[in-house]
């Protein structure tokens, strides 16, 4: 039975326990495994495990008590599964024994709403359970009962909510699961409260066919494939709340269905039969630390484990912030998912800020230079268009203190005890368990910097901006205070948190990417495409997807894992319904069936290969970068398919960011620069002694030595980091 409450002085004592344990026991014949999760970060007081070697039923005990009443045949992977339950908190000792002989296994125990490995948990902390239909909270721990409702779609394409206990209705509509069943459209919906997270599970069952599926006994009731879609949200925003979504998941009138603009990827998933699971710690606007989202995953698919057995394999989706949460993941706790579906792609939360915090400098600097420049020089000191930098300088403060939710901020202003406790809002403070503090402020390490960067060196040396607007620029450039606020001098980034920010792969392409397929669906808004003006451009310019790329080929040595595809946007123009949707809508499909098809071949392969070469070899043959343009002179909407990378390179033209534009390598993850003094062989133009003396005032230490790797910048140190209550931090796992 899962444990809802949990004190926080229980939290932090089972958070310091020593995490040891291994992932199977094996002696002899027999092998006993935890199904659920990882047997060191068992949450909730139970676990689904398996034990097989013998064909005959084993006797289970934990901690001595016989548990083997819990465990039956697996009808399909073989061998016996049961749920153990009544787990307390720390170490537990299960022992299988049979005729085959005795293994054992030591499982971990944590509260379901306490700390796991994001570190302690943060405070304040505002529940929100009745916006997602739950009962209040009664304490801290945000704990509530589980809510299970259904739902139905008619056969006229109407999703209502449905009571099991009522005779099923004549129009219900079917679908066809990816399967090939053919099954009733009915939807169990549950919601409830895991990690102080709202979280969501949808899966197809007819109640009125027989139960559900359960671990080691699918049933025919229902349509599930056997496959799970986890889903992220966007937006970046600092905690200390619940939240009000679910990821790409919306509320309206109790029903919470994926929409994605355009609608239609509910459907799309759940009439083909895939499973569905969200938290609303999942979504990147209400909760920017990927660590928590990861544990936060965790123990929501541990649970959604438990329930319904372990699914074939689970794929990510999301857009925006939801692609930072896919691919920081996929990189640092491999194993969560095994595809993802990043869309409108960002590599990491940090490669998403740091052009934005440079746009706010170089905005500022234009405004206060005595030379003119041009809509085209800003756009080339900024790396893109400059409408980007206007509508999306400052629409993501995270670097400022007060960039905190509204509920957050009602809080602060009502609660004096929590007014006194300094509540900051910045990327850095709500990533505070891996940044760590700064001993000096007792604020967290802050990893953002420029020093040295020559802003605008590029279009300098392509003779787009002169010598004097290049040396104005970046005498003025300066940088952003502790709090967030513009300062004349440049801004030093902490090298404890630039060194924790690649060792526990906050930046991503070190880690374990290359064991996930990528499918990465972008709709293309670099410039203005729809016209929509200042300050009205949109944030999810293409270039990210190129400097993903970059990072694989570089880290990795190969980017077959990675497939690009990119679509026209259309914004709000209404679709023909003869297209089938929006482009980005299509896309998706075409995509989630062609990463279903790869990861099907990767789990059917059981050789001894490495995961990484098992990714690369399966790629469907079909499955290439490809881009989708409108078609002249043809409906609203419809679209066609390219493949020559030279075409969709033209027809789909990326920027980049400030950064790039200062000379920073394609990878653009250097986030503190190597210093080097001011060389004349940097620039294209011959620099009087008098323009080299003024460039030295300038940057006094040295300008970025971008041959170099960044300050702090080493290789990721593993996988699973687990941070700890003493601000430390550990790794589980090598990576592969």
């Amino acid at each position: 039975m899962r444990s809802r409450g949990i004190t926080l002085a229980a939290s932090l004592a089972v958070l310091t326990a020593a995490v040891t344990g291994m992932a199977a026991a094996q002696t002899k014949g027999l092998k006993v495994e935890v199904v659920s999760s990882r047997p060191e970060l068992v949450t909730g007081g139970d676990a689904l495990v398996r034990i097989s070697g013998d064909a005959a039923a084993p006797k289970v005990s934990v901690n001595g008590r016989d548990v083997s009443s819990a465990f039956r045949a697996d009808a399909k992977g073989g061998g016996f599964v049961g749920v153990v339950g009544d787990l307390k908190d720390g170490a537990n000792q299960l022992t299988a024994t049979s005729a085959a002989g005795e293994a054992s296994l030591t499982l971990t125990n944590y509260p379901v709403n306490g700390a796991l490995f994001a570190g302690p948990q943060q405070q304040p902390f505002v529940c929100e359970n009745e916006t997602f239909g739950l009962e209040p909270a009664k304490d801290e721990s945000c704990a509530a009962p589980a809510k299970v409702e259904y739902f139905l779609r008619t056969k006229g394409g109407e999703w209502k909510p449905y009571d099991p206990k009522s005779p099923k209705p004549n129009d219900v509509g079917t679908t066809k699961t990816t399967d090939g069943r053919e099954v009733p459209l009915i939807v169990r919906q549950e919601r409830g409260v895991i990690n102080r997270s709202a979280y969501l599970i949808n899966i197809l069952h007819d109640p009125s066919a027989g139960p559900l599926p359960a671990p080691g006994a699918p049933s025919e009731a229902s349509g599930w494939n056997g496959k799970l879609v986890y889903s992220f949200g966007g937006g970046v925003q600092a905690n200390y709340h619940m939240g009000r979504g679910l990821g790409m998941m919306t509320g309206t009138d109790n029903k919470y269905f994926i929409e994605d603009l355009g609608g239609g990827l509910f459907d799309y998933f759940v009439t083909r039969g895939y499973a569905v699971a969200a938290g609303s710690l999942n979504v990147m606007g209400t909760n920017n630390d990927d660590v928590k989202s990861a544990e936060t995953m965790s123990k929501v698919k541990e649970h959604f484990i438990e329930e319904f057995g372990p699914p074939l394999f689970t794929i990510g989706h999301g857009a925006s912030g939801g692609s930072m949460q896919q691919h920081l993941i996929a990189n640092n706790y491999p194993g969560l998912l095994d595809g993802i579906m990043p869309a409108r792609n960002y590599p990491d939360t940090m490669s998403f800020l740091q052009p934005l915090y440079d746009c706010e400098l170089i905005a500022n600097a234009i405004k206060n230079s005595q030379h003119k420049f041009s809509r085209d020089q800003m756009g080339a000191l900024a790396g893109k268009y400059w409408g980007y930098c206007v509508s999306n300088g400052t629409r993501y403060p995270n670097a400022r203190i007060d960039n905190c939710d509204a509920t957050v901020k009602d809080l602060i202003a009502s609660d004096p005890k929590v007014k006194a406790m300094n509540v900051r809002c910045t990327y850095q403070d709500n990533l505070v368990n891996i940044f760590g503090r700064d001993s000096k402020t007792g604020f967290a390490r802050n990893p953002f910097d420029n020093v040295g960067v020559q802003y605008g060196l590029v279009p300098f040396n392509e003779g787009k901006i002169s010598f004097e607007q290049f040396a104005d620029i970046n005498q003025r450039i300066g940088g952003l205070d502790i709090n967030g606020k513009i300062m004349a001098d440049r801004m030093t980034g902490d090298t404890e948190a630039l060194r924790r920010a690649y060792e526990t792969g906050r930046v991503t392409g070190t880690g374990a990417l290359a064991t996930v397929p990528m499918v990465d669906i972008r709709s293309y808004v670099d410039g203005d495409p729809l016209g929509l003006g200042d300050p009205g451009v949109d944030v999810h310019d293409g270039y990210h997807s190129a400097v993903m790329r970059a990072r694989l080929e570089k880290y990795q040595a190969s980017a077959a894992n990675h497939v690009m595809l990119t679509t026209a946007s259309l914004g709000r123009v209404q679709l023909d319904t003869r297209t089938g949707g929006s482009p980005l809508i299509r896309v998706s499909g075409e995509g989630l069936a062609a990463i279903d098809t790869w990861l099907t071949a990767v789990v059917n392969d059981k050789s001894d290969e490495p995961l990484a070469r098992k990714v690369a070899k399966h790629r469907p043959a079909g499955l290439v970068d490809a881009c989708y343009p409108t078609k002249q002179g043809a409906l609203v909407g419809e679209i066609e398919k390219i493949t020559d990378r030279k075409t969709c390179d033209t027809l789909f033209r990326f920027a980049g960011d400030a950064r790039l534009a200062a000379g920073a390598p394609a990878t653009d993850d250097v986030f503190k620069c190597a210093l080097k003094p001011v060389d004349p062989k940097d620039y294209k133009v011959s620099l009087s002694a008098e323009q080299l003396d003024q460039l030295r005032k300038i940057f006094p230490d040295g300008v970025c030595d971008y041959t170099k790797p960044g300050v702090g910048q080493v290789k990721t140190g593993g996988t699973w980091a687990f941070f700890s209550a003493d601000g430390q931090y550990r790794f589980l796992d090598k990576v592969q």
